[in-house]
């Protein structure tokens, strides 16, 4: 049981490194950006590939193998860590051909509305009731889309595919008994033969980018894995020391980083409609937190105190 005083210090250390996980997540167009030369199938493939050997050399470094070849005899897992491998591979491919499109505003959008998706997605395909605030919050949302989509006359599909595909991921990788660091592994081992495949299909084109570009740009790709790894485990340690309510609040620091490099870093335009709908997402974030705040402090009342502990 933790003393009064690691108390303090967990919860310090815990914002502490939820604030470097969506710091990193937030500034990531940044990292993109100056490998925007790079298709985005191929970032993608060097990202699974050195996220494979990097997280292979920490789970020999911890003599954990055992637990990954564990995880990796379990039909079930397998199976279900193959949609999750997929699922996530779509996301990372979105996002990063849009933001080496000028596509950063999409994806900051997509990025506010996933704790909404999650909230719809929960209620479609775990037969969650929503609660009032939330029914608000998810229509207020939906209206600035539309509005956006009847002003603009096209589907922003990047800010509806990130929430989308990254919501299923969450709702399935729930169902997996199986840690957050593994899981990665695990599925980007599932994805390494088509990264690998696809690579080699390059270097027989000769269109491979990597062996084309200075070693400063190899070197740039190559920190696709740690990159994608970082901020992974930071958001692991901070869940496990602070209440979920808190990281809640503090992962729109995400989104709100993307948008802020979007509108003033790379000026990409930003007219009154797209203006309306943020402000529309950004209205329905404050009632969903607000209320989500409130329900979780009214149910916590009607609940015997816990004590702390720490791992």
């Amino acid at each position: 049981m933790a003393t009064e005083q690691q108390i303090p210090n967990q919860t310090r250390r815990g914002i502490f490194f939820a604030v470097g996980a969506f710091g990193i997540w937030g500034l990531n167009p940044l990292y993109f950006r100056l490998i925007r030369q790079v298709s985005a199938p191929e970032i993608i493939a060097h990202r699974v590939i050195w996220m494979v050997i990097l997280m292979l050399l920490a789970v020999a470094a911890m003599r954990r193998f055992p637990v990954l070849l564990g995880f990796m005899r379990n039909p079930r897992t397998m199976a279900l860590l193959a949609v999750t491998a997929i699922l996530i591979a779509i996301n990372w491919l979105t996002f990063t051909w849009a933001v080496t499109h000028e596509h950063v505003l999409d994806t900051s959008m997509g990025y506010f509305i996933n704790p909404l998706a999650n909230v719809f997605l929960g209620m479609i395909f775990l037969g969650e009731r929503l609660r009032p605030g939330q029914i608000l919050s998810v229509t207020l949302a939906g209206a600035g889309v539309v509005y956006m989509i009847i002003q603009h006359g096209t589907l922003p599909w990047i800010a509806i595919v990130l929430p989308i595909s990254f919501g299923l991921y969450g709702l399935l990788r729930k169902q997996i008994e199986v840690d957050s660091i593994n899981g990665l592994l695990i599925e980007a081992i599932i994805l390494s033969p088509l990264a690998i495949a696809y690579l080699i299909y390059l270097g027989a084109t000769s269109e491979i980018i990597f062996l084309q570009e200075s070693w400063g740009t190899r070197l740039l790709i190559t920190f696709c894995g740690p990159i994608t790894i970082a901020p992974l485990v930071l958001f692991a340690s901070c869940v496990r020391r602070i209440p979920l309510s808190t990281v809640g609040i503090i992962q729109y620091l995400a989104p709100s980083t993307t948008f802020l490099l979007g509108v003033f870093a790379f000026r990409e335009p930003f007219d009154a409609v797209q203006l309306t709908t943020f402000a529309c997402i950004w209205c329905s974030l404050i009632i969903f937190t607000t209320e989500g705040i409130l329900h979780n402090r009214s149910e916590s009342r009607k609940q015997p105190e816990l004590s702390y502990t720490t791992d």
